[in-house]
């Protein structure tokens, strides 16, 4: 790989457009795919049609319905009806219903490489960028432009340097780390800019971590995140469809294009929690160790993957919930259900008394599957804990990693993973 007087972004937006490019530009980008669900997606239809429009390449389109998987109510039902309709009408091949959340369906989807640059009707698109490509969620005018033009505009983000280096503990997950950022950054601190992640730990982060990562710097404020590609980009794509890591521009440690350059060592970091009412409202899992539990989640688009299942199913072997707690645990994919089925992880959180919900964005977004009651308190690996965000405005959310649900779920109380674990 040659090394680039740019930033990463610079340079795959400049490969894209066939000129250098250098941040804040504002320059038409075309698009290599377009991903829009049932929630969104309903938003374009009526313009579309109104207008007259063509899609613009059906192969390059993902349609997925998640949200509303399936319908709890007839309203959303008829938004869910009208996607379908018009996914048939359009003859778009990539239509997936109920298979999973859109963000890991992209993800698990071979047109999303090292390189691409992706585009969503949803603010988590960024999720994609796990596997080293520019995603970015987009509002509903904008997508409909991409579906008829195959391009769009941006003003070419800054970027900041990310490099994790260290040895992390057994039980700190990629999410941990998102927390940690989320603690330095706040909700604005990445305003606009791209995260640019280069992976320099010890036993190195799985593609599920750096998923979370990036799933959760939407919440930094940034407009797209990425991971550098390396041998766990390469084993990833292997396994997924057999393609092979493409070119990709790398930038020297010293180079001065960056609005900041962030060193975050993960042997100092354990696990983190963040407190009502912000996904920025940091704190150890020690400064709220005790708190009542109403409700643990496992799942969304930043939780709900193999990893997590798997450290679930490590800490959740031969135990039982607490009484009364409401244990939900939602696979991010039908894939990683299978997956899970196989290894025996579902049969392990089903004997401790979790229910395990169909693949979908669940009780998220305050749709189905665990929507709290009046006064609950939920611990959750879900990507927000604004109020009201999965029920009533006087139920409270604490945001933490896979592995503090799953102690918690045990004891009824936030819990430290630390305090449980066995090697």
């Amino acid at each position: 790989m040659a090394l680039s007087t740019q930033t990463q972004l610079e340079s795959l937006f400049s490969a894209a457009v066939g000129r250098t490019v250098r941040a804040g530009e504002v320059v038409e980008v075309p698009v290599d795919l377009v991903m829009a669900h049932d929630a969104t997606m309903a938003l374009a239809i009526a313009d579309f049609e109104r207008l007259s429009c063509t899609l613009w390449d059906k192969t390059r389109l993902l349609i997925t319905c998640d949200h509303f998987a399936p319908p709890a109510r007839s309203d959303l039902a008829d938004l869910q009806k009208s996607v379908l309709r018009f996914a048939e009408r359009q003859q778009v091949a990539d239509l997936h219903v109920y298979r999973g959340i859109c963000h890991q369906l992209m993800l698990e989807d071979s047109r999303v490489q090292p390189g691409r640059i992706v585009v969503g009707a949803d603010s988590h698109t960024l999720l994609a960028g796990a596997v080293g490509c520019f995603a970015t969620g987009l509002g509903a005018t904008d997508i409909l432009g991409c579906l008829v033009t195959g391009k769009t505009w941006f003003r070419a983000p800054e970027s900041v340097r990310v490099t994790f280096t260290g040895q992390r503990k057994p039980w700190v997950m990629g999410r941990d780390l998102a927390l940690h950022m989320l603690g330095i950054l706040g909700e604005s601190g990445a305003s606009y800019r791209a995260l640019e992640m280069w992976d320099g730990t010890r036993d190195s982060l799985g593609i599920d971590s750096r998923a979370a990562i990036c799933c959760m710097a939407t919440e930094m404020g940034a407009k797209a995140a990425l991971f550098t590609p390396d041998e766990v980009t390469r084993d990833f794509l292997q396994r997924r469809d057999g393609s092979t890591l493409p070119p990709f521009p790398t930038v020297p440690a010293n180079e001065t294009g960056y609005a900041e350059q962030m060193d975050i060592d993960v042997g100092a970091i354990d696990s983190l929690v963040a407190k009502p009412h912000s996904p920025a409202n940091v704190c150890p899992v020690g400064e709220v160790k005790g708190a009542r539990l109403d409700e643990v989640y496992i799942g969304s688009c930043s939780g709900g993957r193999l990893e997590d299942f798997a450290i679930a199913a490590k800490l959740l072997a031969g135990k039982t919930v607490a009484r009364g707690l409401k244990a939900i645990a939602v696979p991010s994919s039908v894939t990683v259900l299978r997956e899970i089925i196989e290894l025996g992880y579902h049969q392990t959180l089903l004997e401790a008394g979790f229910c395990i919900g169909n693949p979908s964005c669940g009780a998220c977004g305050k749709l189905d599957k665990g929507v709290l009651a009046t006064g609950d308190v939920a611990l959750t690996t879900t990507t927000r804990n604004f109020q009201g965000r999965m029920g009533p405005r006087d139920s409270s959310i604490y945001l933490a990693s896979t592995a503090t649900c799953a102690a918690s779920a045990v004891t009824g109380y936030i819990t430290a993973p630390a305090e449980v674990w066995e090697d």
